[in-house]
């Protein structure tokens, strides 16, 4: 593709950058991501290989850290520092929401799992500044500017050791631990996906309001509801469901409901 400005004439070119993760470079889809750079308009001004590094993974998601975001972090540096990735700096008009829709494009139609998701392109404003900043060279330092955190886990666990266990199994749709069994009942806690929680965060009020589940079946739990758009995670009676559903409330888990469990399939009526 070649390069060029990538704006109309009078206006200013918005610049914007996509990075093309190693499992999208490893499937060869270099060529989908240039085709849909190009269905918005855009143009390719520079690229250039990466081997990304644990301190970089830090600078460019900001807003979690080590010491609330452990799980968080352990698992994009597992996905992302150990393989090289590309970065497409690109230009057009409005290329921060364009290459946005790129993002969404290629994800949509071959991410494989939470961890597998292909491509990233900066969602807010802020963001697109500091992390094509650090990509490029230009950001010397610390980043002086405002990154809110997300909210953080307290995971008590092995980290390391979790993270090794857990990786195979979500390199696609993660795999189905099944709910924790609070008894025979036949009813079931759901939880679907929370934009205002992190995986850290999840997995801590799961680990709470569910004393017997396992490291690994929180993980997994916690990145299938994610995933997938809601997931059984405990399961008993209408007393046990709901005290469950309580104690997930309690520690700040909104997007849950109970219902009746059919492993199978369900049909949702929230009670």
């Amino acid at each position: 593709m070649p390069k060029g400005t990538g704006h109309r004439p009078g206006e200013s070119p918005i610049d914007a950058f996509l990075l093309l993760k190693p499992d999208c470079l490893r499937q060869g889809l270099t060529d989908q991501v240039e085709r849909a750079i190009q269905a918005q308009s855009l143009e390719i001004d520079d690229r250039f290989n990466v081997s990304l590094t644990p301190a970089d993974v830090r600078m460019l998601w900001a807003e979690y850290d080590d010491e609330g975001h452990r799980l968080t972090l352990a698992f994009l540096d597992r996905y992302l520092t150990t393989a090289p990735s590309e970065v497409l700096l690109v230009s057009g008009p409005d290329a921060f929401e364009a290459a946005r829709r790129v993002k969404r494009k290629i994800r949509s139609m071959y991410a494989a799992g939470p961890y597998a998701n292909l491509v990233h392109a900066a969602e807010q404003r802020g963001e697109l500044d500091r992390q094509r900043r650090h990509l490029t060279g230009h950001q010397v330092g610390p980043y002086s500017g405002l990154v809110q955190r997300r909210p953080p886990g307290d995971v008590t666990f092995d980290v390391a050791a979790v993270v090794d266990e857990v990786w195979p199994l979500i390199q696609g749709m993660p795999e189905d631990p099944g709910p924790v069994r609070l008894d025979d009942g036949s009813r079931a806690v759901f939880l679907s996906p929370d934009r205002d929680h992190t995986l850290d965060s999840t997995v801590t009020a799961l680990c709470r309001a569910l004393p017997r589940i396992s490291p690994r079946q929180a993980v997994l739990l916690a990145l299938r509801a994610g995933f997938t758009g809601g997931t059984p995670v405990a399961a008993g009676d209408r007393a046990a469901v709901r005290h469950c559903l309580r104690a997930l409330r309690e520690h700040g888990i909104r997007n849950c409901w109970t219902d009746r469990w059919q492993p199978a399939g369900r049909q949702k009526s929230r009670c």
